[in-house]
């Protein structure tokens, strides 16, 4: 039902997809540019903290948040209306993947399922920032030292669907040549997954220093 309401014509497919396209790009964006300022407490708590004082005091997290949340809901439903809903439909997808064993059939078929986690995950990781609000060094740490298994299903997930998200849409719409863009993706992704993963291990760090 929800697919046949969005996409009433060819036209307003088009219109979806720049939409689709459009939140992805703002989605990465704001991805990568968050795993940048996590990446700080490598330098040190104190410009963690900075960094944190100064989106608080111009109030950019209060802003930031919920938009990015709106965004990602927008982005979830458009995405999602080429996601078949019913058991039987999904198995035919598995099934043609399987069948034709193609590096863009799969990166799809992972798109769908990472973003589905992602849905669940990144709610998650919202409700414990905010109910462990002020964001600083020692309230991010004490929140990786309990769920570190938690954010590292997270980093490795998000990472993944942004991407080769940005890869597929890119390919797409014949923004760039298929392997070049593959490798400049792979690159920033891998780049990005190592500063997660060494944030990661210096929160926990502080908090077990603590």
């Amino acid at each position: 039902m929800l697919q046949r309401v969005l996409t009433k014509s060819n036209k307003s497919d088009l219109y979806l997809d720049l939409i689709e396209l459009a939140s992805g790009l703002l989605l990465v964006g704001f991805l990568w540019t968050h795993m940048l300022f996590v990446s700080t407490i490598l330098i040190s708590p104190e410009m963690f903290n900075t960094l944190s004082e100064f989106l608080d005091t111009y109030y950019l997290s209060y802003f930031a948040i919920p938009f990015i949340v709106v965004v990602a809901l927008l982005h979830f439903v458009i995405a999602g209306r080429r996601i078949p809903t019913r058991i039987q439909e999904q198995r035919i997808v598995w099934q043609h993947a399987k069948m034709l064993n193609h590096f863009d059939t799969w990166t799809w078929v992972f798109q769908a399922i990472t973003g589905m986690a992602i849905l669940v995950l990144a709610a998650i990781h919202v409700w414990l920032v905010v109910t462990g609000w002020p964001i600083n060094a020692m309230n991010s740490a004490d929140r990786m030292e309990a769920f570190w298994w938690f954010y590292l299903v997270l980093l490795f997930v998000g990472e993944y669907h942004a991407g080769f998200g940005i890869y597929r849409q890119f390919v797409k719409w014949g923004m760039f040549p298929r392997k070049p863009i593959g490798y400049v993706a792979k690159l920033i992704t891998v780049v990005i997954i190592v500063l997660g993963l060494a944030a990661m291990v210096a929160f926990v760090r502080l908090g077990g220093g603590a």
